[in-house]
């Protein structure tokens, strides 16, 4: 009895064995060839060229599934979603007239992964899954960089006689936490927005410092003549002179007109001053200068930065 119920396991084992195995097959080279294009766009970080060799359909179900958690969360009063995501300077009307390309690119800013180049890649296998065919690759570096040879395993979909990588499931993963509101890979989610925080710069002594006394006022009252319509004396008063003098004559007035015309101008400059007014400040120039990393919270510069000029702060980026 034993016997028969042991060699019946045994067969069961052999034959799910082997249809995992029946499942595996050689990889073509158009597989190969999609493979090493998503990798080499990952290895370059650049998420435009990731966005290519990505398929369309997959971008479409992402960009489809975000906004309508965002429309629902708007109608309920709410942004942190939306904030998370794309940054509190970017609007819902903007972000839905984004293409699938577009969107892809501004949610994958906070997303980091780590894929070496390679000069030439090997096709291991191929384990199809449904309509998705999961390709095990081996990635050979240049001379130049080392003799040590790596494993990626990518996620291809059919694309008429071509292939195209899947979205990556740890890209999903990053993007679900974000809706959540849960803490993924060293990203801190707080209220309102979202900071990236490597863990070898908390505690550091260079660590950005939170914003003095000073600085806050200005940001409010350069922030308050906005709200107000007062275009003129936003540009005439918070910006350095230094900056003033760069946009005499009729740039500066073509300025301060588009900002008394256009609403959207004036809110782009508003929600710059909130953002830099919530973000740590990297002090240096013997305390004059404070430079503010705002990569990733909706606005069209990376980098925002308030000089001290004779005792009194003003814009100088």
């Amino acid at each position: 009895m034993r016997s028969r119920i042991g060699l019946r396991w045994f067969v069961v084992v052999f034959l799910a064995a082997l249809g995992s195995l029946a499942r595996a097959e050689s990889v073509t080279g158009a597989q190969r060839q999609a493979a090493s294009d998503y990798l080499l766009a990952v290895s370059r970080n650049d998420p435009q060229a990731i966005a290519y060799a990505i398929h369309p359909a997959e971008l479409d179900r992402l960009r489809f599934g975000v906004l309508q958690k965002l429309r629902e969360e708007s109608a309920r009063g709410g942004n942190a979603i939306r904030e998370r995501l794309f940054g509190g300077a970017m609007p819902l009307a903007d972000i839905e007239r984004l293409t699938s390309v577009n969107f892809f690119r501004a949610v994958a800013r906070r997303w980091s992964p780590t894929v070496r180049t390679h000069e030439s890649l090997e096709g291991l296998s191929a384990t199809r899954d449904g309509e998705r065919v999961h390709v095990l690759v081996k990635q050979r570096p240049s001379k130049d960089d080392g003799r040590i040879e790596t494993l990626e395993v990518v996620t291809l979909m059919a694309y008429g006689r071509e292939w195209r990588a899947a979205l990556p499931p740890e890209f999903e993963a990053l993007v679900d936490d974000l809706v959540s509101g849960r803490s993924s890979r060293g990203v801190v989610v707080q209220t309102g927005s979202m900071v990236e925080a490597p863990p070898a710069l908390l505690g550091s002594p260079q660590a950005p410092q939170r914003n003095p006394p000073e600085i806050v006022s200005m940001l409010e009252a350069a922030e308050k003549a906005l709200v107000d319509g007062r275009c003129d004396r936003y540009y005439k008063e918070f910006l350095t002179p230094e900056l003033q003098r760069s946009l005499a004559g009729r740039t500066m007035d073509s300025l301060i007109s588009s900002c008394r015309r256009s609403m959207a101008s004036r809110e782009l400059l508003i929600a710059a001053l909130r953002i830099v007014k919530r973000t740590p400040a990297t002090i240096d120039n013997g305390g004059n200068r404070a430079v503010y990393d705002v990569t990733g919270q909706g606005l069209p510069f990376d980098r925002y930065v308030l000089e001290r000029v004779e005792g009194r702060w003003y814009v100088a980026e």
